[in-house]
């Protein structure tokens, strides 16, 4: 058996008393590998046989959660690197490919490098105030969103793509996704389902106050610029889920794709289109 240095970045939420992640544990030992943890993620999981060191010493990582956490994991810093799984403890898991009753034939996987490799595209995103100050800069794993605030009045959201512009958006905001994120909140705006490995981006408006509502679908090495034009009430840029960026009009942001890809790990041969329809009727069942 291989020692493989297994990272893992468990939910307490979607864990509570970390008892998936001590099988978990227990089951990486079973197959003569490693365990770590880095003390901050779970400083109070006490467990003899893990292992607390950095991220950076490991050759791969299992998330346990749901695809929130799947998230957190490929934007934290000493794990950017890693290629991911995760095993599923949320409602779909669109991500997460793991089923709890699965970890033992899923770790023997992991061990003997029984498993392929995808790279998962990145999207890019700079944000500058309306003196033309870069004031972030994040990347997305599923999108990038500019979004009204809690008011109910519409914002305008011009779209550029290399340099020409397309067309003002009046609406709810626009989000800007990879393919791994046409699953998440793009498709709740009826954006389309695309392959996660497909080479696009996905231009999708929310709730556009117009005569039509289409997604653009644009090659991956398109520039893509948002600019918010009108912003009565308030306007956020949020990134992945994350920040909450209050932006004002004259605000823009810059997005493309990144030069990272995310590794991600397949274990199964189960095609995403055979398992999707699943986890589409799940989520509609979920609360």
């Amino acid at each position: 058996m291989k020692d493989v240095r297994i990272a893992l970045y468990p939910n307490r939420n979607r864990d509570p008393g970390f008892g998936v992640t001590r099988r978990l544990i227990a089951t990486i030992l079973k197959f003569g590998s490693t365990a770590v943890v880095e003390p901050a993620i779970v400083p109070d999981l006490i467990e003899e046989s893990l292992v607390r060191d950095s991220y950076v010493t490991c050759d791969l990582m299992i998330c346990l959660g749901g695809d929130g956490t799947f998230l957190s994991a490929a934007h934290h810093e000493s794990s950017r690197n890693l290629a991911k799984t995760g095993v599923n403890l949320g409602s779909v898991g669109f991500l997460q490919e793991i089923d709890p009753d699965r970890m033992d034939e899923a770790v023997a996987r992991l061990v003997e490098g029984d498993y392929e490799i995808e790279d998962r595209s990145l999207l890019e995103s700079s944000c500058f105030d309306t003196g033309g100050h870069k004031v972030l800069i994040d990347e997305a794993l599923n999108d990038v969103v500019i979004a009204r605030g809690s008011r109910a009045k519409s914002i305008v959201t011009a779209l550029e793509v290399d340099g020409i512009r397309v067309q003002n958006i009046p609406g709810d905001g626009v989000i800007v996704s990879t393919p791994t994120g046409s699953t998440a909140y793009s498709l709740s705006a009826g954006g389309p389902i695309v392959q996660p490995t497909a080479d696009v981006i996905l231009v999708t408006p929310i709730c556009p106050h117009t005569m039509q509502n289409r997604s653009y679908v644009i090659g991956a090495g398109a520039r893509i610029v948002l600019r918010l034009i009108s912003n009565q009430d308030g306007a956020f840029l949020t990134v992945d889920g994350r920040g909450g960026y209050e932006l004002s009009s004259g605000s823009r942001v810059n997005i493309k794709s990144s030069e990272r890809k995310v590794k991600y790990i397949r274990l199964w041969e189960d095609s995403f289109f055979k398992t999707l329809p699943a986890k589409i009727q799940q989520r509609g069942l979920s609360r």
